[in-house]
């Protein structure tokens, strides 16, 4: 505001008098609704992300700026609470019931070291209790160092998981790790190629874990030891401190012991073969590896459900028969 029209607006207070209402003119009702059908007719012709920028121009400055940015906030929010209700309609979530029916495995990116080579993180997560179970630290990981890892693991668990989740990484679909499953009977439950939501419960803890370190992407690792006492630190932190409000307000490691074990609920070698027996059967008339990956998932978690491992739900329903799902 200029010192000009500072001095008349007190001037104009002390005189109790206004020549105009302070601010831009207000538009009214109908020019906001004529805006509104205006920038709705833009959208529809420039694609819904658009910008005000791109709006306003498409319309040849023929709606004012302040009109665009109001039409465009209330029509974009409508839109985005219809697609989370649409979402939440068709929806299939899966709640694990039991400590160590399903643990996910996967890696991450924790930055880089002195040769510029990669550091990444694995990880086992329970997935029933979110609780982070094992943390290695080192280069890309082979066949070898997953085992390794999977070792570690079942030494602090004394048990391996009925079912692990992984995605595709080359060290994950080796023929040894295959091997060494089926040496222990266990069933690999592998994602769809580029559908990470198929292994979601692992990428929540990773992201989680990188955000307490500060490692990631664009991090210089000069010590891997002292990058994996960090993670351990922030493991213990999420792990035996933080209430999760999906889980009653329990910490992690308090859930984790009030789960009751898979092994005691269910035979190991039972659902192992009849889950390989499942398996064998859904991909008979499969026509395609993604149709074959497909049918392999659906019949894996046909089985958990049909052994009360797992309950799935769909738009907040109980799904009675899992074949047919498409789980995220």
């Amino acid at each position: 505001m200029s010192p000009a029209t500072l001095r008349r607006c007190m001037r104009e207070a002390e005189e109790g008098v206004s020549r105009r209402p302070p601010g831009r003119p207000s538009h009214g009702p109908e020019e906001h609704d004529q805006a509104r059908r205006l920038v709705t007719g833009a959208l529809e012709r420039t694609g819904w992300s658009a910008g005000e920028g791109a709006v306003y121009h498409a319309l040849d400055g023929e709606v004012p700026l302040r009109l665009v940015r109001a039409a465009l906030r209330d029509l974009k929010a409508a839109r985005r609470a219809r697609m989370a209700r649409k979402a939440r309609r068709t929806r299939t979530s899966l709640e694990v019931e039991a400590r160590d029916a399903l643990w996910s495995l996967d890696a991450t990116h924790l930055g880089r070291d002195a040769g510029a080579r990669a550091v990444q993180a694995e990880v086992v997560r329970e997935v029933a209790s979110t609780r982070t179970i094992e943390v290695r630290v080192g280069p890309a990981a082979d066949a070898r160092d997953v085992i390794a890892t999977l070792e570690a693991a079942r030494r602090a668990r004394e048990t391996l998981p009925l079912v692990l989740a992984s995605d595709n990484g080359p060290a994950y679909v080796s023929e040894e790790l295959e091997a060494y499953l089926a040496e222990h009977e266990v069933i690999h439950l592998r994602s769809l190629p580029r559908t990470p939501q198929h292994n979601a419960w692992s990428e929540h803890g990773m992201r989680e874990l990188k955000e307490e370190t500060g490692l990631g992407k664009g991090v210089r690792v000069d010590d891997q030891e002292e990058a994996l006492a960090c993670l351990l630190a922030a493991r213990d932190r999420l792990d035996e401190h933080r209430p999760r409000r999906s889980r009653g307000w329990r910490t992690a490691a308090e859930h984790d012991a009030a789960l009751p074990r898979a092994t005691a609920l269910v035979d190991r070698t039972s659902f192992y073969e009849t889950t390989r027996c499942a398996v064998d059967e859904a991909v008979l008339h499969s026509t395609s590896e993604r149709e074959r990956r497909r049918s392999t998932r659906a019949a894996i978690l046909h089985c958990m459900q049909t052994f009360g491992l797992i309950t799935m739900t769909r738009g907040g329903a109980q799904v009675p028969d899992a074949k047919s799902c498409r789980v995220s």
